[in-house]
């Protein structure tokens, strides 16, 4: 048997050996220093050797007198180096010699790794090997050729395999890794600007121009209780139902219940269950004051859009609600508060809340404010450095890891859904996040009341990473179709490239992730809610960018309708199996609302004869829609709202349309096109446009 030492030790010897060792090259050059020494006395002996002028006349520019030490040298107290060998007429490559560099300094840190390993004690002995010579010179040049690369070019970089010869020569994976070595170095004693911590909401270590220190606190908070795994996370549930505690109060229990029953994942995908229940059932003694993924605010939050759901809770919807609102708006506009990840998650829940209820510019307003304070934190950048408690800085373990990941790309679905129903634009971007797409988390012992009984295995990653990819399709021709200028031919040949883009989309999905018609009509997978979001996504989001080109391309109305024909029968099933749509969720919802709108549109612009040929009766399919939409209510208050002005709303359509028929209205970008124009006379663009074939 070969120890643990022996090994190292073997290996020591080995990258010793290579080529000679570090020693006998130190040796040699000294040798090579004698005999250049000896060989400037050997004038008139008949073994002159060829002596060129020293490296410190070289280096100024100036004649060397050729003796030794030369009179230049000993007039500025230099040490005279001879050189007996010409190297003018040997020059070797530049990258011959950076690739020499590279290796030594790959040589010298195993060395240092492997006899601090052996001699933990060991200084003297890397002394007397001389090693650090080439390894500050070769951080120096990499770490600024490195601040000059991208870091997602660097993420991208191709793997090498590693080295197969038996010289003992490293490979380029080694030379790679001796450069990243060397290109990010530990901070040293003096780099006092890598030690200071970033001030939240700021890229500056500084902070911003106005930031003033926070006072620190004598009150000692207790040490964040952290989820180490999710694999073996407990969750300790109360022995006896009092009440008198929120994790205890059955009236906060069934609400959440109704959330996570019927409305997650969905647009719910942020509020990771298990994390939140963890911190809901385990974190209570002190108010949720030292939880990371729980908090009162949310508590309250998550329990306004879920009791909605229950007819003998539904009263307690507003009060819910109005606890929420006034905890958040309070912790949000405090100056010395700290962001926090729970009022991201709650601020959501609350803009989805008004969505439900038609009240589009708070749900905005709270959509907006939510994104801000997940800024301040840095939610969009790698959640090793979120800044959510100064206090305890603690090592992050793994599960911390992907459910932060989890929670950011579950906000970035919500915020481009948000956008999508209010036809805004969205503000969270793939191109400025560095955080790491989420990976499957486990389902924890203990929630099951706080699951939708389902017969299939719940997958939340990779629906979510392709809703991903289908949000980034809708935001580059958002821009394309609706907000730059254009002619209506141009919008709608956008339109045929986009609704290739999505049929491409849906074509490539997994194989568990597809659907058909005979999967639609099944009642236990259509009217299952962790799966069916998935589907209500992908019709609102064609009904969205169709309806509006409906009158003027044929195929915008092949694509509604059959969409209409699918949501007809998903509706239906839904309602079958569970006697109306009190558990309905925002998907449905505005499914129905996008339908009922694309129906009326059909009514005003086609003859029966065409419409016919998809739905037997156009008055039926457009009072199924209605009366679908109109059974959602008392669970949201939208339709009631629009019911109220449905006479307002109808006539303003009705003038709309016969001002488009009658009066050829186009609308007017001359202001537009004409700051286009001076954009290209002063910056010289020929093609200000961008091409909307985009590399998904």
């Amino acid at each position: 048997m070969v120890s643990a030492g022996d090994a190292v030790m073997s290996s020591l010897n080995e990258i010793v050996g290579v080529n000679g060792s570090i020693g006998d090259t130190v040796h040699k050059q000294d040798r090579d220093e004698d005999e250049g020494w000896e060989g400037s006395h050997l004038k008139g002996s008949g073994l002159e050797r060829k002596r060129l002028a020293c490296s410190n006349c070289r280096r100024r520019r100036k004649k060397c007198d050729l003796q030794y030490p030369c009179s230049s040298c000993v007039r500025l107290k230099l040490e005279c180096n001879v050189n007996m060998e010409d190297m003018r007429k040997k020059r070797y490559a530049a990258s011959y010699v950076k690739s020499l560099e590279a290796h030594v300094a790959y040589l010298e840190t195993r060395l240092r790794d492997l006899v601090n390993k052996v001699l933990p004690d060991g200084e003297n002995v890397l002394k007397n090997m001389m090693l650090g010579d080439i390894i500050p010179e070769m951080r120096n040049e990499e770490g600024r050729s490195e601040s000059k690369s991208n870091s997602i070019s660097r993420s991208t970089e191709p793997e090498s395999l590693p080295s197969t010869d038996g010289t003992g020569t490293s490979g380029l994976a080694d030379q790679r890794d001796s450069k990243k070595r060397s290109a990010s170095p530990e901070p040293s004693e003096n780099d006092i600007l890598r030690k200071k911590k970033f001030v939240k909401g700021s890229i500056y270590p500084e902070g911003p121009a106005s930031y003033k220190p926070k006072k620190k606190e004598s009150v000692s908070l207790k040490p964040l209780q952290r989820i180490s795994d999710l694999k073996t996370t407990v969750i300790v549930r109360a022995m006896h139902e009092n009440g008198q505690t929120l994790n205890t109060h059955p009236a906060i229990l069934k609400s959440l219940s109704n959330f996570y029953k019927w409305l997650y994942p969905g647009h719910f995908i942020f509020v990771h269950r298990e994390s939140f229940l963890y911190g809901f059932f385990n974190h209570g003694d002190d108010n949720y004051e030292n939880s990371q993924y729980c908090s009162e605010e949310l508590i309250y939050a998550v329990a306004a859009i879920g009791s909605r759901l229950s007819p003998e809770l539904r009263e307690l919807s507003g009060q819910y609600y109005q606890l929420a609102k006034d905890k958040l708006l309070k912790i949000v506009f405090d100056e010395q508060s700290t962001a926090k990840i729970t009022s991201v998650q709650a601020l959501l829940c609350l803009s989805f809340y008004e969505l439900g209820n038609g009240n589009n510019q708070l749900a905005w307003y709270f959509s907006g404010l939510a994104i801000r304070v997940g800024y301040d934190m840095g939610f969009q950048l790698d959640p090793k450095v979120w800044v959510t408690d100064e206090s305890s800085p603690g090592e992050l373990s793994e599960s911390e890891l992907e459910i932060r990941s989890r929670i950011y790309w579950g906000c970035y679905i919500a915020d481009h859904f948000m956008c999508l129903l209010l036809g805004r634009t969205s503000t969270l971007s793939v191109s400025n996040s560095t955080v790491p797409e989420s990976d499957e988390l486990p389902e924890v012992d203990g929630t099951e009341e706080f699951r939708f009984e389902s017969k299939h295995v719940l997958q939340i990653s990779l629906p979510l990473k392709n809703l991903v990819i289908l949000s980034r399709i809708v935001q580059i021709f958002t821009a394309k179709i609706f907000i730059e200028p254009s002619s209506t031919q141009q919008r709608i040949e956008y339109l045929m490239k986009f609704n290739l883009k999505v049929y491409n989309w849906r074509q490539s999905l997994p194989d568990f992730l597809k659907w058909s018609k005979n999967l639609i009509r099944s009642a236990d997978v259509s009217t299952d809610p962790t799966i069916s979001y998935f589907w209500y996504h992908y019709y609102i989001v064609l009904l969205t960018f169709n309806k509006p080109f409906m009158e003027d391309c044929d195929e915008s109305k092949i694509v509604v309708l059959e969409a209409l024909e699918d949501l007809k029968t998903l509706l239906s099933n839904f309602k079958a199996k569970f006697s109306g749509y009190q558990h309905g969720n925002m998907y449905q919802l505005y499914s129905c609302l996008l339908a009922i709108t694309c129906l009326k549109k059909f009514e005003a612009m086609l003859p029966d004869g065409q419409i016919t040929s998809v739905f037997a009766s156009p008055e039926r399919e457009l009072r199924f829609f209605n009366d679908a939409f109109t059974d959602f209510y008392p669970s949201y208050e939208l339709p009631h709202r629009m019911q109220e002005d449905t006479d307002f709303e109808l006539e303003q359509e009705k003038q709309a349309y016969n001002q488009i028929n009658n009066l050829s209205y186009t609308h007017d970008f001359s202001l537009s096109d004409e700051i286009d124009d001076l954009i290209k006379q002063v910056f010289g663009f020929d093609n200000w446009n961008i091409n909307p074939t985009h590399t998904i």
